[in-house]
């Protein structure tokens, strides 16, 4: 039943709309287009983060659209692939910015955002590629029904704290049932996306609230958010 579901039975990976996705990056492969991230690791946030250990979803946009970036789980970047002396992706200097204001932690010598998906943090992009760099060109609408599937069977275990952050990831925000769920929002962590929205990601205290949801709403442990 629900507590014994895994990522591999949903409806999605039988359905049409996964066949076109697939086309439509064989036909990219075939014209060596490069898009990210590669198709092995297109899906590591759903093994890093088994559905029966999930209790917090983050939900982002879409890949780096720096292919040495995207790794398959929202907002990380693989330990050593940025040089010494070349500045981190703005989108992650700005929640690692949010960590150190809200949590008081030293600001992480690390990229990769494992540590939270180890713990229960499903870290996923609303649209799960893009081009090289060429952020939202896979804006496909046979993306649309893999997030949603996940977000409602998600929303079936109850007790889960969902983070919306950005506008396309508050497409979804309808399948989550808010009366054994929360679901919060701010815009995404990227700089500019902070500047005209009404819910800005910097000062936002998203771990936090987070964490206060998830004690006080569903009588759960905190997330360790320490990196």
């Amino acid at each position: 039943m629900t507590k014994d579901f895994t990522w591999d039975q949903l409806n999605y990976w039988q359905s049409g709309e996964w066949q076109v996705v697939q086309e439509r990056l064989d036909d990219r492969d075939k014209r060596v287009e490069l898009y990210n991230p590669s198709r092995e690791l297109m899906f590591s946030a759903l093994d890093a983060t088994p559905y029966a250990t999930t209790k917090v979803a983050v939900i982002g946009q879409d890949p780096y659209p720096d292919r040495h970036c995207a790794c398959g789980i929202a907002f990380s970047v693989p330990n050593g692939t940025i040089p010494a002396g070349v500045m981190i992706p703005p989108t992650l200097d700005n929640i690692f910015k949010e960590y150190v204001n809200d949590l008081h932690y030293p600001y992480p010598t690390r990229t990769d955002l494992l540590p939270w998906a180890s713990k229960g943090v499903l870290l996923w992009n609303a649209i799960p590629s893009c081009g090289w760099r060429k952020s939202m060109s896979h804006d496909w609408p046979e993306w649309e029904p893999l997030t949603r599937e996940i977000i409602a069977r998600l929303s079936l275990k109850r007790d889960i704290v969902f983070a919306f952050m950005g506008g396309v990831a508050r497409r979804h925000t309808g399948f989550v049932n808010t009366t054994h769920n929360t679901v919060l929002e701010t815009s995404h962590p990227v700089p500019r996306a902070n500047i005209r929205s009404t819910q800005p990601f910097v000062g936002s205290r998203i771990f936090t609230r987070i964490n206060d949801a998830l004690v006080q709403t569903h009588r759960k442990e905190p997330v360790d958010w320490r990196l």
